[in-house]
């Protein structure tokens, strides 16, 4: 090989062409490489599903306080069941109790008391203690409420 088109192309591997994109100087056998994979080529930008703004990272979303917001929440969560009665229930209904209010603990009564059957309108949240009461011999003083509540919201729906 000769030595003169040896030194030719070793200048031309160290040849620099500007970016277009972000102008920064890169060689000439990389430039291509380097304009696909560029940070600030459009084609590379995404819109991150929280905030709204265009970013050229891997992930989903632009940083880690969006990535908090869109992963730990809702049905993007890994640990989310929506297939389950408590969540179908507190979808529809809230996470508070039709009786008293509670909202720290609360649980899903089957008003028709068939647990198979896990549509909304059949799903009523109640705390423990007013849960306990529908299943024991003082049924008689919540059941009125819980009517009337599964009367409203199927008007309503």
């Amino acid at each position: 090989m000769n030595t003169n088109s040896l030194s030719n192309l070793q200048k031309a591997n160290q040849t620099k062409i500007a970016c277009v994109h972000c102008s920064k100087s890169i060689t000439c056998g990389n430039i291509k490489r380097h304009e696909n994979a560029c940070d600030k080529n459009p084609v590379n930008l995404k819109e991150c599903p929280v905030c709204g703004t265009m970013h050229s990272k891997k992930g989903v979303t632009c940083s880690y306080s969006c990535s908090n917001t869109y992963f730990r929440s809702g049905t993007n969560n890994p640990n989310w069941k929506d297939d389950t009665y408590q969540t179908t229930c507190w979808h529809y209904h809230g996470k508070k109790c039709v009786v008293c209010g509670e909202e720290k603990i609360v649980e899903v009564h089957h008003y028709n008391e068939v647990h198979a059957d896990n549509r909304p309108e059949n799903l009523v949240p109640l705390c423990p203690t007013h849960h306990q009461y529908v299943h024991s011999k003082y049924r008689d003083v919540v059941q009125p409420i819980i009517d009337e509540y599964v009367k409203n919201y199927l008007s309503m729906a």
